[in-house]
């Protein structure tokens, strides 16, 4: 491996030629702290020789250079000069707006223009809506990517926007007195000529190969790249792209992405991977994970396999993860709320063979009444376990799931599916705590305005209690509210009037408006005429105490173990 390295300045490096983000960069990905430091330092500080690290970059033909390192700083420094070229033209001072714009474009050899800094990932925002001298002409979705690089520029402009009195962020022009505009133009041309005389080592490859290992190599030294970088890194480099205009391997890791933007899943990509690979592949950690799917890898195919394979299975993750923003057809409106009955108990242990029964259902080789009572049993665990015993979760249980979801992947046998349902039930079963333990922790439940900690929870079981219809029409649980059913009052014990043997769910209007702080028995009648599903304990009780109470709490947590989350 040859490598040059050489100190030079900005501008020297926008003299050399063309540079481009490859495709197997992650994206822009820089904070609004991060756009601030950066400005701060170049602009703020009085640094004549500012020194910006270094920049590591592979030739693939004269003049065109690929970026292995240093493209986020690259990126926010064409967004500031971008910035300034704007403010110069808001000026009236075209000579000085082109001059800027000399270093964001400029023609080849056959004077034909091109941008110095191109992008394959953030195509065409970048492009059309920053760097172009006449602004924007497409309008196009501003996707993860793309929404860093409009908050930067935002932010840069905000800032810019400070020296010129008067200029908002869509002004075409500003008016302003002579000695004012000459001020701010000089303001400028020192931002300008700071930006362009920044400090870095320019470090330069032989090839595209060393640039893949020397990408890798960053991130094994402490940069901070993830696991989805990395893996992108390595399926783009296997499928080479025959095609300029229509890179598909690029296409379709965007195409992931975008699906897990549309869901609102924070951080999905990397759990995403780590339980595709834990639901159909082998065990291993998150930090094994790249090295797991690098050995998986050795040609072409196979990586576009494994591509295609994300592709598919990312969809099924995003309708785990995130139910409520995905299309189900109106007979799977019961699988979407069991699903979202999961991402209540907030557990992520059985994501792996969520997401393999998931696979099998959508591949048809699971029908969705066994989806379902599956998934009700390991809702009910989690329930059991993790919600109201508070067990602290071990890897054995983890292993369990890993272990069926993978047995469960290999297969399209019937026998065989029921076989390794039977097993999981078994070995959930041998982990759950018993009905003792259970109904003492249940007992404990208390939402009142002072102690909301459980809040979520109680209402998820209570809706549980009330089911889905009230005289044959649905119950729309987002508008209904707790009520305690003995007040909430200063005379109160807190403990007795939050427990939940004292909650039951209503609709908004009828708690605040006609329940108030009626007594016990007029409570009850207006709920009974209004044809709610009352249990026992309510309805055979003449008053409410805290025997009362106490005796409901006590069937429900029964109830709740024996029948409704039933393992």
């Amino acid at each position: 491996m040859k490598i040059e390295a050489n100190d030079k300045e900005v501008l020297d490096i926008f003299s050399l030629g063309y540079f481009k983000i490859p495709r197997f960069q992650r994206p822009y990905s820089w904070s609004e702290e991060e756009v601030n430091n950066f400005w701060d330092d170049v602009v703020i500080e009085d640094n004549a020789q500012y020194f910006i690290g270094s920049m590591v970059v592979y030739q693939t033909e004269k003049p065109y250079f690929g970026i292995v390192d240093g493209q986020q700083r690259l990126t926010t420094i064409t967004l500031m000069l971008a910035a300034i070229r704007n403010a110069f033209r808001i000026l009236g001072d075209e000579n000085l707006s082109i001059g800027v714009h000399n270093y964001i474009e400029k023609p080849t050899i056959d004077n034909k223009k091109e941008f110095i800094l191109k992008s394959e990932t953030s195509f065409p925002y970048l492009q059309d809506h920053i760097q172009s001298f006449e602004g924007a002409k497409v309008k196009c979705k501003v996707g993860h990517e793309e929404l860093k690089l409009k908050n930067a520029f935002e932010l840069i402009n905000k800032k810019l926007s400070s020296f010129i009195p008067g200029w908002k962020e869509n002004d075409a022009k500003i008016e302003l007195l002579d000695e004012s505009r000459v001020a701010i133009i000089d303001r400028l041309k020192t931002i300008r000529n700071k930006i362009l005389s920044l400090k870095l080592v320019f470090i330069q490859l032989d090839n595209e190969d060393d640039a893949y290992l020397i990408f890798e190599t960053l991130n094994t030294r402490g940069k901070d790249l993830t696991t989805p970088d990395l893996v992108k890194n390595l399926l783009l480099k296997k499928v080479q792209s025959s095609n300029k205009t229509f890179d598909t391997a690029q296409i379709i890791w965007n195409k992931i992405l975008e699906k897990f933007d549309d869901s609102g899943i924070e951080n999905a990509m990397t759990s995403f991977l780590y339980h595709h690979w834990l639901s159909k592949y082998a065990d291993t950690t998150e930090q094994k994970l790249f090295g797991e799917i690098k050995k998986h890898i050795s040609n072409s195919d196979e990586a576009f396999s494994l591509l295609i394979e994300f592709q598919q299975n990312a969809d099924y993750y995003a309708s785990i993860r995130s139910p409520n923003n995905y299309s189900w057809t109106p007979e799977e409106n019961d699988l979407k709320d069991c699903l979202e009955a999961l991402n209540i108990l907030n557990v992520k242990q059985q994501m792996p063979m969520v997401l393999s029964l998931i696979r099998a259902y959508r591949e048809q080789n699971l029908t969705r009444k066994a989806l379902l009572q599956i998934l009700g049993k390991i809702e009910s665990f989690h329930f059991i376990f993790n919600k109201i015993t508070s067990q602290h979760s071990s890897s054995s249980i983890s292993s369990i799931y890993y272990k069926h979801a993978r047995e469960l992947t290999q297969t399209n046998n019937h026998d065989k599916i029921q076989s390794i349902f039977s097993s999981l039930i078994r070995s959930l079963k041998s982990k759950s705590p018993d009905f003792e333990e259970f109904e003492i922790e249940f007992i404990k439940l208390i939402y009142t305005k002072s102690k909301t900690r459980n809040k979520k929870i109680i209402t998820y079981i209570l809706s549980r209690f009330m089911g889905k219809y009230i005289n044959a029409l649905p119950i729309h649980y987002e508008y209904t509210s707790i009520e305690h059913i003995l007040p909430q009052s200063k005379e109160c014990n807190e403990d007795v009037v939050g427990s939940i043997g004292n909650l039951i769910l209503v609709d908004r209007k009828t708690n605040s408006e006609e329940l108030k702080n009626l007594d016990f028995q007029e409570k009850i009648k207006i709920l009974v005429d209004k044809g709610y599903p009352l249990d026992s304990d309510l309805l055979d009780a003449n008053q409410w105490t805290e025997e009362e109470i106490t005796k409901r709490a006590k069937s429900m947590a029964h109830k709740a173990f024996h029948q409704l989350w039933s393992i």
